[in-house]
């Protein structure tokens, strides 16, 4: 009996698993198939029109990092407000001035510490010279203060404003004369009182005036941008004593030199009228002119001939004067002359190899190094004089301001840092967080360096390798 009852109940049992399986898979069944009936089309990604990776990991350099002595906070003006030609934060007599809450403050180069402030809403613009810093008011007045103590000598009661046009703004301190720059038009101020001298103007400039000033002899130089067959630079010459205007002549750049009573100064609209597509000769004009007269006296010609067939691209040439050396880019090469013995046909001393690529520009001569910038990147490049070896001083990220003090190049990237870098060897010494993508000049003074970041000023210890 209990067999038969065993085998019957196993029955059930196997009877309710079965009937629960196929209610399971008919119920998966129809979820599956229900699934599927209100599923949406497949999704597909567009593709993209160009899709390039780039595997290469950007080499980090390996270098100690220094600690900050001192950071403080400045206002910031990485807006690059051109028409003011000068700075916004100098360094000297161990000290940094700058601007913060509107203010002009003295800071201790060392320390940081703040020593004096002075005024409200002012333009953030200044000069130094020989202790004393020159500013603008909000109202564009000149004003003078004591650089060690920030008492004020003199405000000026007149004011540079010409009209609502954004002109070139500078500050000038020479001799005994602060001259100040508003376009095409110049004030001259007593160092000593703020009084005005004089304020004169060049009509056919037109308000495009530059911030080249120069004063030699009782005579002032000025270039402006002056509207003739083509728009081309002019070099005017103005009596230091009344303002008036001696002479000047189109298509003049400013001085190479000055020296015993003339003026040597670049003709550079015969240049921009040679027919440079289909002849490959060039040249640089060098013509010399009395001083006070503005009567020509000479002209020297550089030549040398485009390598090549035409029709010849019109190539950026710079020229560089160097103590008694000239230094003038040729095509693919720079040629050194001797400026202080000149002749017809003039060969040049020796010549060296540009550096490889474009968009490289002679900047300076430095320790027997043809130093180049390039006008894209803003990178530095340079060439040995010695054997014409091409050498380089490359950061770990794309830079944003370099600036060089004897031995130390002090590269500011933006990613955060500023790398310096040994001039001589190429070697990195230092690198220091600066926490800034822009940055500004970095300044030097009383053994230290002024890193200008994005709304604050970093002060670090130079190392005695530099």
């Amino acid at each position: 009996m209990s067999t038969a009852k065993n085998k019957q109940a196993n029955k059930r049992i196997n009877s309710l698993a079965l009937r629960r399986i196929f209610i399971s898979i008919t119920a998966g069944f129809i979820t599956v198939q229900g699934a599927i009936g209100v599923l949406p089309s497949q999704a597909v990604a567009e593709p993209a029109d160009i899709s390039i990776q780039n595997w290469y990991n950007s080499s980090v350099i390996s270098v100690p990092e220094l600690k900050p002595t001192w950071t403080a906070q400045a206002d910031s003006y990485f807006d690059k407000d051109v028409t003011y030609s000068g700075v916004r934060t100098i360094a000297e007599e161990g000290k940094v001035f700058t601007f913060a809450g509107k203010k002009l403050v003295a800071m201790n180069a060392k320390t940081g510490k703040r020593i004096w402030s002075y005024g409200n809403h002012l333009n953030p613009y200044i000069v130094y010279d020989n202790g004393i810093i020159y500013g603008l008011s909000e109202d564009q007045k000149p004003y003078a203060l004591n650089a060690k103590t920030g008492k004020l000598k003199w405000k000026s009661s007149t004011s540079l404003f010409v009209d609502t046009r954004d002109y070139m703004k500078a500050l000038k301190a020479e001799k005994d004369t602060l001259y100040a720059i508003n376009g095409s038009t110049t004030f001259a101020f007593d160092k000593t009182t703020g009084k005005l001298r004089w304020k004169t103007n060049e009509p056919m400039a037109e308000g495009s005036g530059t911030d080249y000033l120069e004063e030699a002899d009782g005579v002032i130089l000025r270039t402006f941008y002056v509207q003739g067959a083509l728009t081309s630079i002019q070099l005017s010459a103005f009596d230091k004593k009344t303002g008036k205007k001696l002479w000047s002549d189109f298509g003049q750049g400013e001085a190479l030199q000055i020296k015993d009573g003339l003026v040597y100064s670049v003709d550079y609209y015969s240049d921009l009228m040679s027919d440079f597509q289909s002849l490959p000769e060039r040249k640089f004009i060098v013509n010399a002119f009395n001083l006070k007269t503005g009567e020509l006296k000479g002209s020297r010609e550089y030549k040398w001939k485009v390598p090549g067939e035409p029709p010849y691209e019109y190539d950026k040439k710079k020229i560089l004067l160097k103590g008694s050396k000239l230094y003038i880019e040729q095509a693919d090469k720079v040629a050194e002359y001797n400026f202080d013995t000149y002749k017809a046909d003039q060969q040049p001393l020796r010549t060296f190899k540009r550096p490889y690529g474009e968009n490289w520009e002679l900047a300076e001569i430095l320790q027997e190094r043809l130093v180049y910038k390039n006008t894209t990147t803003g990178e530095i490049t340079g060439v040995k004089m010695t054997n014409g070896q091409q050498i380089g001083w490359n950061g770990d990220a794309p830079v944003a301001q370099i600036d060089v003090y004897g031995n130390g190049i002090y590269r500011a990237q933006r990613n955060g840092t500023l790398l310096s870098i040994n001039l001589t060897t190429t070697r990195p010494v230092f690198r220091v967080k600066t926490g800034g993508d822009l940055h500004e000049a970095t300044l030097k003074t009383d053994g230290m360096i002024i890193i200008q970041a994005e709304g604050k000023l970093i002060g670090v210890k130079i190392p005695a390798s530099l």
